[in-house]
């Protein structure tokens, strides 16, 4: 019994050995399996697929940051900087690396200081734009507050102080309603535009003028830095590639004269208006002026509500670009355009002469010359040189409206130009079908009398005026202005104006600038030792004279409140002999066209004439009073 017990126990054992020893090989193969996965998934992590896991973890350690180009410069002919870059601090905002953005915006108001309206505008733009992506927060931050954040930038996660370019007017405004001004891309300009400079904080696009209309080449190309990242998202370490460079944009030459230009602004001293100087033969335009003037950089800076009142209420619309935009009767410059309509028609012999007693009376309404004595018998040159009303009155009812009409035309009123920025009205010249259509009117004979001295329906711009002296000046070609230096220019188009014709009109307008009686007759002419020029003054009515005024005598401009004065209006061009250089100039309410606008015109071209090596300038004569 003692020894099958004892048999049994060593059975047991046996069998408790082998069990033991089958677990352990197998838990030894299991092991042995577990490690080779491990091996493998080991070997297939950091061998295998060792570049993707590389390319995951940089993706965490770096960034890429978009490199914003420096803008192109806008230039005059000569290369003088009409609009620059300059150092502008600025701090932006990455709404993805800031944890509570209340603490941190009340943080960055002890250091920068954040108005309630800049509070909104932040969390705004947070809204619309990506986390990632960098939030303008202040523009133009002084030296003293940039240098005190960069103090204390650590403890502002989210927050970037940088060095970047701002846009920068040098001469004050004098070009802002040529050149225009930049802005940031609002909504409308990003969903226009998908390149990605726009959704960059420090990023300014063109609003108005030149800056708009030749943004794609004055932007540049964006570029790329790569930058090395904590594990809070700050950057530690810049790694620069040459060949992820931003490319600065494309400078920009206009046809402009800088020295020129600020010689026209200071003879319209602080009067209201516009001038054109234009190069005949080529159609370039060497003065585009607007007065008075507003500063463009306030757009770049931001305008406060006192800038913008100040703007809204002047009575001389700053803003308003009044040499491409505004509409003037272009009064008596206009009757040249009559004079070849009747030419062209054959129906009027120049030589004969019209009686002016002061008026004409047409039907049981009265037209009166702005001489009230009137001029007495008058010929087409003499009508011309004195700016006889009767004389034309007379004329347009025989030759008719259409023949007006279609010589002003060919003169290039009534119609843009597409010089390249926004703006340009094209005027008016009226006819019967223009009335028909605009106002469901016939046209009357009335209507006719009163555009025979450019009033009535008429209106220009003073680049049209000087696109019509232009043409006259140059006699054969229908030239067209032009802004942008180095454009390739059609041929321009033949006039098909009789040349006899328009020879007898120069003549007729040397008179009134060279000779004795001339509306615009000095003494000195031009001041220019040797050189005429040829023009013809305009007086623009902007107001309505009544039966008993006239009766007891016009109110003077003088005693009249400054917006009912008559408009100043010039045309002009020189040297009268080969000449150069065509004017359109309007001075608003300063009363008679052979006062300001005269005086202007005659400086303005007598210095584009010295400056183009025509001799030297003398002064010019005391203004005088005159139509």
């Amino acid at each position: 019994m003692g020894r099958k017990s004892t048999q049994t126990k060593k059975e047991d054992r046996a069998k408790s050995d082998a069990q033991m020893t089958r677990r352990t090989a197998v838990l030894s193969v299991g092991g042995l399996g577990m490690f080779g996965v491990l091996t493998g998934r080991f070997y297939q992590l950091q061998i295998q697929q060792s570049e993707n896991y590389l390319v995951l973890s940089n993706d965490n350690r770096f960034n890429f940051q978009t490199i914003v180009p420096s803008r192109g410069i806008i230039r005059d002919r000569y290369g003088e900087p009409l609009a620059t870059n300059t150092l502008d601090y600025q701090v932006e905002l990455i709404a993805e690396q800031i944890d509570d953005l209340d603490l941190t915006l009340s943080k960055l108001a002890d250091v920068v200081h954040l108005s309630e309206g800049e509070v909104k505008r932040i969390r705004r733009d947070i809204r619309r734009r990506p986390d990632f992506v960098p939030i303008t927060v202040k523009d133009h931050v002084d030296w003293d507050d940039f240098a005190a954040l960069n103090m204390r930038v650590h403890a502002l996660p989210g927050i970037i102080p940088k060095a970047g370019e701002g846009r920068s007017y040098p001469d004050d405004g004098l070009f802002s309603h040529v050149i225009g001004y930049v802005g940031k891309a609002n909504d409308a300009d990003v969903s226009r535009d998908d390149d990605p400079l726009l959704l960059q904080p420090a990023f300014r696009i063109g609003k108005t003028g030149v800056e708009q209309a030749a943004d794609t080449r004055l932007r540049g190309k964006s570029g790329k830095l790569k930058v090395e990242v904590n594990a809070r998202g700050r950057v530690v370490r810049e790694w620069p590639n040459p060949q992820d460079d931003a490319k600065p944009g494309d400078d920009v030459f206009l046809t402009l004269d800088a020295d020129l230009q600020r010689f026209a602004a200071k003879q319209f001293q602080d009067d209201s208006g516009g001038i054109a100087v234009m190069d005949i033969m080529t159609g370039e335009l060497r003065t585009l002026l607007s007065m008075p003037t507003f500063d463009a950089n306030l757009f770049v800076s931001g305008l406060t509500q006192a800038d913008m009142d100040g703007l809204n209420n002047d009575e001389k619309r700053p803003q308003y670009n009044k040499v491409l935009s505004g509409g003037y009767s272009p009064a008596s410059t206009y009757k040249m355009v009559v004079m070849l309509a009747a030419l062209k028609s054959g129906k009027v012999d120049p030589d004969q002469r019209v009686f002016c007693g002061g008026k004409v009376r047409l039907g049981n309404r009265l037209f009166h010359c702005w001489r009230r004595e009137g001029h007495g018998p008058v010929d087409m040159r003499d009508g011309l040189k004195h700016s006889c009303d009767t004389y034309f009155y007379e004329v347009s009812q025989i030759i008719g409206i259409e023949a007006i009409a279609d010589m002003a035309r060919r003169l290039g009123l009534g119609q843009r130009y597409g010089i390249g920025i926004a703006g340009e009205k094209e005027g008016i010249v009226p006819d019967a079908a223009w009335k028909r259509d605009r106002l469901g009117a016939g046209w009357r004979m009335g209507d006719t009398l009163n555009a025979s001295i450019g009033q009535g329906f008429v209106l220009a711009t003073p680049m049209q005026l000087a696109v019509m002296s232009a043409r006259l000046a140059n006699g054969t070609k229908a030239v067209l202005p032009s802004l942008f230096a180095g454009e390739d220019r059609d041929v321009f188009n033949d006039l098909d104006i009789d040349p006899s014709h328009m020879g007898f009109v120069q003549d007729a307008m040397w008179s009134v600038c060279e000779e004795p009686g001339g509306t615009a007759y000095r003494s000195n002419g031009l001041g220019l030792v040797g050189l005429d020029m040829a023009g013809k003054t305009g007086t623009s009515q902007v107001r309505g004279i009544s039966r008993s005024e006239r009766a007891t005598g016009v109110i003077s401009n003088s005693n009249l409140p400054w917006k009912y004065r008559d408009h100043s209006i010039f045309v002009g061009y020189a040297p009268y002999a080969n000449p150069r250089f065509a004017v359109g100039c309007v001075v608003e309410h300063a009363g008679s066209g052979a006062g300001r606008a005269a005086a202007i015109t005659r400086a303005v071209l007598g210095e584009a004439l010295r400056r183009d090596g025509l001799g030297p300038q003398t002064s010019n004569a005391r203004d005088q009073p005159g139509l």
